[in-house]
């Protein structure tokens, strides 16, 4: 066929941005670890910037026989929640029921659920239709914040790490801001986009996440709907407009830059995203009095290209944080690989940024920073994740519409983090 391979690695230039401090309560900063850039000691101590007011006011539903269960999870509760900065009390609601179907669960948070601010649902195994039951109840028929969790999950071996992390999400969806990361821009709206296809019907759905303030701990959601294995977005004019009214109800004023990551397209589909997508974004930020900067990049994550780190005679994984923008990007894009994390075995794999549009002051030195930070305040996770927490939100959000609830969720969520 006439091809011939190159006899040796394609050299390349890259940089490492410096390791990330995470911001915490009062101001202060804990260090990431700057080989892996994770902080998994952050929990023990009082990190949490604010604590949602849970208090007694959460409602644990279990079966009967799991009522020892029940215990145990709301006294370890008490036990870890505190030390974080996260007010949760040892005296929850806990109610018993008869079986472990959907009904019964559904039953119990209608009766209790009007006196507590997140019901927890305890079930002795994993059932797809109990769980999708559930979280449709609990996020269009009754709104509230929902927690589903499997009793084996509170052996005494892992209880205290499994609750640990319950707990964060259970703050995380009622509102409270864990941590977050220090950004001198202000008055920034950033914007995940991500697209699931429904497994229910012939529709896919998109999720749209944007940030409300300048720490990044504060989002607005909103769902989309188009024929089925479609990625594009048609109603993103809509989505932007309802953020936008949001961002300004929240903080006085308009933002005055807009950077929006899309996941979940191809590279084939750059055009059509740039014509469509971008177009409909554009169209309504030509409604404002001023216009605000505006930066799109779509965000790729399954991607070929691999790199490797020169020392000596040895190539090793680069270090997290570790940015190429040269001689292997494009000619006809403003594109860039950037390497989030680090791995335990294997070779790391980068994300690829494709800038479709950059009206705006910053230098790309700043996108390429901004993209960094922003894959830290992903409350699911102590440490980085493969792409900017906002599109992350996005996935988690489309995943489960078009997995659980195939239906919009109850705008009286719109300003929580329920998909967690």
């Amino acid at each position: 066929m006439g091809l011939e391979m190159a006899p040796q690695i394609m050299n390349a230039t890259g940089r490492r941005q410096p390791p990330e401090a995470i911001l915490i309560k009062g101001g202060g900063t804990f260090p990431c670890d700057a080989r892996k850039e994770a902080f998994d000691n952050i929990t023990r101590k009082q990190f949490v910037i604010t604590s949602a007011p849970i208090q007694d006011n959460y409602t644990v539903i279990c079966t009967s026989r799991e009522r020892a269960s029940a215990n145990t999870f709301v006294e370890t509760c008490a036990k870890v929640g505190p030390p974080c900065g996260i007010q949760i009390g040892k005296n929850a609601n806990i109610v018993a029921i008869n079986s472990d179907r959907a009904e019964d669960y559904i039953n119990a948070i209608r009766q209790t659920a009007g006196n507590s601010t997140i019901v927890v649902c305890l079930v002795p195994n994993i059932k797809k239709d109990r769980y999708d039951a559930i979280k449709k109840h609990c996020c269009i028929d009754q709104p509230i914040p929902s927690q589903v969790l499997v009793t084996k999950n509170l052996q005494p071996k892992k209880a205290m790490s499994v609750v640990t992390k319950v707990v964060m999400q259970m703050n995380a969806k009622l509102g409270g801001e864990l941590w977050s990361i220090h950004i001198p821009m202000k008055k920034v709206m950033y914007v995940g986009i991500d697209t699931y296809h429904d497994s229910g019907s012939q529709r896919s759905v998109g999720g749209f996440v944007a940030s409300m303030n300048d720490l990044c701990t504060r989002y607005f959601s909103k769902t989309t709907w188009q024929p089925s294995k479609q990625e594009l977005i048609s109603q993103l004019d809509v989505c932007m407009t309802d953020a936008l009214k949001e961002y300004k109800e929240k903080n006085g004023e308009y933002p005055a830059r807009i950077i929006v990551f899309r996941d979940g397209v191809g590279d084939g589909q750059l055009l059509a995203v740039k014509e469509q997508e971008l177009a409909n974004i554009k169209a309504a930020l030509s409604r404002l009095d001023v216009m605000p900067e505006l930066v799109f990049t779509v965000v790729t994550k399954r991607i070929q290209q691999r790199f490797f780190l020169k020392q000596g005679s040895r190539l090793t994984n680069p270090a997290p944080g570790t940015i190429v923008d040269s001689g292997v990007t494009r000619d006809e894009f403003f594109d860039f690989f950037l390497v989030p994390q680090s791995v335990g075995q294997g070779t790391v794999t980068p994300t690829h940024y494709n800038v479709l549009e950059f009206q705006t002051t910053l230098t790309p030195d700043h996108l390429q920073k901004i993209a960094y930070k922003l894959c830290h305040v992903y409350y699911n996770w102590t440490g980085t994740i493969r792409v900017p927490a906002v599109c992350q939100y996005a996935h988690k959000l489309a995943f489960l519409v078009g997995q659980s609830l195939h239906r919009d969720p109850s705008p009286a969520l719109a300003n929580l983090l329920y998909y967690l």
